[in-house]
């Protein structure tokens, strides 16, 4: 019992040393060590991706065998810091150590940035853009590069008014600016007073009205003013307008002691008509009038027009430094006329009217003068039909025929050879006696 346990002993040990001699044959004999030298400790240390632990206080030594498979490369890593490896090299002799030295660099920390950017858009597009007084280019326009804080946009745009607008710029941020621009002004207005009031004032020659006057929609630019009241002296100057803005003219009149002309104060109703001074176009009618100045002495004739008004024609006394009136109430066309709607049947009948020919059936006359009408329709084969028809102002009469049928006239031609025949027998008889003895 004894015997077997001790061969039992002895055959553990035996497969202890076989099993010894092949690891070692395997990994390598004689030992050395390979120190890494790092830079940062807490560095990872790897040989050919095998971990071999961390460096401490600047260096780990890492055994190796010298006569085994040996490693090509040491890396190190570490969290906030590039990779770096480099070879190994050659192994040292059995119980040396060889340093090798592996430096880490840090990864630069990302720095947040500083500016930011702005992106202008207008309607409409094509507008200047400023942005703190310095020119960018047309809209759309995209700026980068500007200062985290506020800034100063400006939009401008020939015609329309300039846009302004702060913009707040964030650390990489965009921020958009859109622009509406309006279009500019371009128009004013002119405040007319004189002294005494109630004097005519022409803008540009075109009447306006009487002091005191407000003139609004007037175009920006220069513009002339002129001021007439009977019995003083003609006052003519020129103004200035603005857009948006009011110019004030006030005008204290001279009286004329030798007045050579007279003016005519022209209304009508309605209003709007052109007027004709002796033929020659002065102007148009307004609520207010409108005054014909520098009028020579004498009579004179005044034409009114306006589209769907019969003419007016008023002949009017002028006196020098004095001021004549003509009022006219337009009469509409066709206010004293009528119309007349002649159909037949059957239709194509010829139509008198005052036994003047007009045309045939069915037929529209217009512009008739208000009163009665003989009306007479004629067709062939048809008896004539006639009518008196009145004509009122305004209105349209009517007028009907039914015409009637004439009968065919009578045929006598087999009577007729009889007749002859007679007359030739008698005569023939009468011819025979007298030849008798």
């Amino acid at each position: 019992m004894i015997r077997k346990a001790f061969l039992l002993t002895g055959g553990a040990l035996v497969l202890l040393l076989l099993t010894a001699s092949v690891s070692a044959a395997t990994i390598g004999g004689d030992e050395a060590w390979i120190q890494v030298s790092c830079n940062v400790d807490g560095a990872s240390i790897y040989f050919d991706n095998d971990y071999k632990g961390q460096i401490s206080s600047g260096q780990l030594n890492v055994p190796v065998y010298t006569t085994g498979t040996p490693y090509y490369t040491a890396k190190a890593t570490m969290d906030g810091y590039y990779t770096s490896s480099t070879s190994i090299g050659s192994y040292p002799a059995a119980g040396e150590t060889k340093t090798i030295y592996i430096t880490l660099n840090p990864v630069p920390t990302p720095v947040p940035p500083s500016t930011g950017t702005l992106s202008v858009t207008s309607s409409p597009s094509g507008a200047k853009t400023y942005v703190d007084g310095s020119y960018y280019g047309r809209t759309p326009q995209v700026i980068s590069g500007l200062s985290v804080g506020s800034h100063s946009v400006q939009v401008s745009l020939d015609g329309y008014t300039t846009f302004t607008q702060s913009a707040g710029v964030s650390a990489g941020g965009v921020t958009n600016v859109y622009a509406v621009l309006s279009h500019e002004p371009s128009q004013g207005s002119i405040y007319v007073t004189s002294s005494p009031s109630g004097a005519y004032v022409y803008l540009d020659g075109s009447y306006q009205g009487t002091t005191p006057k407000t003139i609004t929609g007037v175009d920006q630019g220069t513009h002339v003013v002129e001021i007439e009241k009977a019995g003083y002296q003609e006052w003519s100057g020129s103004v200035r307008v603005y857009p948006s803005q009011q110019a004030h003219v006030s005008v204290s009149l001279t009286p004329d002691s030798q007045p050579t002309s007279g003016t005519i104060a022209v209304y009508s109703d309605p209003v709007g008509a052109y007027i004709y001074l002796d033929g020659t176009y002065q102007g148009r009618t307004y609520p207010e009038g409108f005054v014909v100045i520098g009028v020579s002495p004498g009579s004179h004739e005044v034409k009114l027009t306006l589209s769907g008004y019969q003419d007016s024609i008023t002949s009017v006394n002028v006196n020098s430094g004095q001021q004549s009136t003509v009022s006219s109430t337009l009469t509409p066309v066709g206010a004293d006329t009528g119309s007349m709607e002649i159909t037949s049947e059957p239709a194509g009948a010829t139509v008198y009217l005052n036994n003047a020919n007009k045309g045939v059936t069915p037929l529209t006359l217009s512009s008739l003068q208000v009163g009665s009408y003989t009306v007479t329709l004629k067709l062939n084969g048809y008896a004539d039909w006639s009518t008196t028809a009145t004509v009122n102002a305004g209105t349209t009469t009517p007028v009907s025929a039914q015409l009637v049928q004439t009968p065919p006239p009578t045929t006598q031609s087999a009577a007729l050879p009889v007749t002859a025949l007679g007359a030739l027998a008698i005569l023939g008889a009468v011819v025979v006696l007298r030849r008798r003895p």
